[in-house]
């Protein structure tokens, strides 16, 4: 993830069960602080930060615990060079039938989209238009974020998926929920 939402993704995983390790090969942050280690069962969840877009550029740890049951993306693929390559990465670090789940920023979508979540219909035409126009300044604030992909549609028709369900809805209330429409779901990776 983006470096600067590593603390609220950590306190996230921590109030949900999980002990947070930040990979100290790929994060070098004297801010970020492990969960301290007990014997309480919680899930291990590393925090590695690298690129899925090239093979090459992939962190160790990422290649030597794959194939995985999950991969988890958040505000991910809006900052990724190439979300193509990510998502095929994807799906050849999950095993055969893993779940990849995301939530991930999007272009605004059409007026009365199907995937839209009831009660999150607005004019998607003009705030579409809204984030062409402040995407280059988003883009500057929000440390590479895109707010004019198309991700939701982007997974959909990436190869190695059995099954892919999202849907689309505006998080919040506030002027800043309407310039970044989320995509929020799950592909399941085809068995062999």
């Amino acid at each position: 993830p983006n470096p600067f939402m590593y603390g609220g993704l950590q306190k996230n995983a921590e109030a949900n069960g999980f002990r947070v390790k930040f990979d100290r090969n790929t994060i070098a942050d004297d801010t970020v602080h492990d969960t301290a280690v007990t014997s309480d069962g919680l899930i291990p969840f590393d925090i590695v930060r690298g690129t899925l877009d090239d093979p090459g550029q992939i962190p160790q740890l990422v290649l030597d615990n794959a194939p995985y049951d999950t991969v988890i993306t958040s505000f991910s693929l809006c900052t990724a060079k190439d979300p193509e390559a990510s998502l095929k990465n994807i799906v050849r670090l999950l095993k055969p039938g893993g779940a990849y789940i995301f939530i991930e920023h999007i272009r605004h979508p059409p007026p009365n989209d199907p995937l839209l979540v009831d009660g999150h219909d607005i004019d998607g035409v003009f705030w579409s238009r809204m984030q062409s126009l402040f995407n280059p300044l988003w883009n500057i604030l929000g440390h590479g974020c895109h707010i004019i992909r198309e991700t939701g549609k982007t997974i959909e028709q990436t190869p190695g998926w059995e099954s892919v369900d999202y849907r689309y809805a505006r998080i919040g209330g506030d002027i800043l929920s309407y310039f970044v429409p989320m995509a929020f779901g799950k592909a399941v990776k085809a068995s062999d």
